[in-house]
């Protein structure tokens, strides 16, 4: 801890605590020291402990359960890749997590031309395009941009705080193939303020391609991901 930082003291804090989670050395369920060893520890007031928990507490990097204590709630989803195409839904239920979305613009537009390529649409052919903010208990964890083929834009009438993918199958089409290019990026200032991660700070980047049973596509997705809170296993 630098006193002398123009870094405010529970800043630091939080930093320190929140690198320990990041690097494994504190767990998922971990219980925190006390606000007092905290402070002990490294050299504080219990005040500069408190603001450093509750920032750590904001970001969702821990949870405080009033008379028991503070403990490290990550909220990292973990993908794992098999032959089977999931919704963002369905991965945080297969965690025992729940799944939402912040719809942040539903509109029917002109796709541009990286669109039209993996969508395979003609010239003429307007997309439904839906932008959320993806949640995983809470935690914002991606943004997610989405251009559906017109034919399907019965899903804007749909539940858009839930899964796409189920509204498609509750009208008989069945998302069986997929396609994935996976990438990095960095984040601009309103993709920051979005994810709630510092400008510039690199970010996972995903293609998505869903296709039915013919292999005809269904929609696309781009979506920025918060790599603190999202893993992927591939199994071969």
């Amino acid at each position: 801890m630098n006193k002398n930082s123009i870094v405010p003291m529970y800043q630091q804090l939080a930093d320190e605590i929140k690198g320990q989670i990041l690097s494994g050395e504190l767990q998922d369920s971990d219980k925190l020291m006390t606000e007092a060893e905290l402070g002990e520890v490294y050299h504080v007031s219990r005040i500069t402990v408190r603001k450093a928990i509750n920032v750590l507490a904001e970001n969702g990097y821990v949870t405080k359960k009033q008379g028991i204590g503070t403990f490290v709630t990550t909220n990292k989803l973990n993908r794992v890749i098999k032959n089977k195409v999931l919704s963002f839904t369905e991965m945080c239920e297969a965690e025992g997590k729940k799944a939402s979305a912040e719809i942040l613009s539903v509109e029917w537009e002109k796709p541009s031309a990286k669109v039209m390529r993996k969508l395979r649409l003609q010239k003429d052919e307007k997309v439904l395009r839906l932008v959320r903010l993806r949640k995983n208990d809470g935690t914002v964890v991606m943004l997610e941009d989405t251009c559906l083929a017109a034919r399907y834009g019965y899903v804007s009438e749909g539940n858009l705080n839930g899964s796409i993918y189920e509204i498609i199958r509750s009208h008989g089409t069945e998302i069986v193939h997929a396609t994935k290019e996976i990438g990095i990026c960095y984040a601009t200032e309103q993709e920051a303020k979005l994810l709630g991660v510092e400008p510039k700070q690199p970010l996972l980047l995903h293609y998505d391609v869903a296709m039915d049973e013919k292999g005809e596509e269904i929609l696309c997705s781009k979506l920025l991901i918060n790599a603190e809170r999202y893993t992927m296993t591939i199994i071969m």
